[in-house]
């Protein structure tokens, strides 16, 4: 009965294994925790280097000397050794008469019952000549002399470490990023031409 009672007092006071199971239920979330960590280190660090990236195609690009697709391959050369493979980059411009239009909508120059929208029988300055009133009259394009050109970048990439469905997180993230620079005066810059539209619906 003496052996049987010291056998078990001895393994009630062993602690060889409390190390390990304590490292077990500590490393699981110290981890996850980690590589969470990680991965928005790596997504600040892709949002600041694509600003940085924009930024200086753009300029290079206010000399009227580059096409967009010029300018998505600067911006894709710059981003190549920092983003994974399976990320899709993709860079859109519009251009404005000067800095007061950017992502302003087409001006009403009739507005019958003063309602601040379009209606049959209105009149908008149709400034990208598209006959069409747009909420943002950007002209897609580089723009010409002096115009300003409003630069977007998106960024869709897989997660660093693919463990953001455990949080609920989505498995991809999204970066954007945008400048606006004015061109160079490289030639004259075209004067908008105020055509009166007249909605006949």
């Amino acid at each position: 009965m003496m052996r049987s009672w010291t056998k078990s007092t001895r393994l009630r006071e062993d602690q060889s294994g409390a190390t390990l199971v304590e490292f077990a239920l500590v490393a699981g979330p110290f981890l996850l925790l980690l590589l969470g960590i990680m991965d928005l280190g790596y997504r600040g660090y892709v949002d600041t280097v694509s600003k940085s990236v924009l930024h200086r195609v753009a300029r290079d690009a206010s000399t009227g000397e580059m096409t967009l697709a010029e300018i998505e391959q600067q911006v894709n050369d710059g981003l190549d050794a920092l983003v994974l493979d399976d990320a899709v980059i993709s860079v859109s411009t519009q251009s404005y008469f000067d800095f007061t239009n950017v992502g302003k909508p087409e001006k009403l120059t009739t507005d019958n019952n003063n309602n601040g929208e379009v209606d049959p029988g209105d009149c908008f300055i149709d400034n990208n000549g598209n006959e069409v009133f747009d909420t943002d009259y950007g002209i897609a394009g580089t723009g010409g002399p002096d115009d300003i050109v409003s630069y977007q970048i998106d960024i869709s990439s897989p997660r660093l470490f693919p463990l953001a469905s455990m949080i609920g997180l989505s498995d991809t993230m999204t970066i954007s990023n945008s400048t606006a620079v004015r061109n160079q005066p490289f030639g004259a810059q075209v004067d908008l031409v105020e055509t009166c539209i007249s909605t006949l619906d």
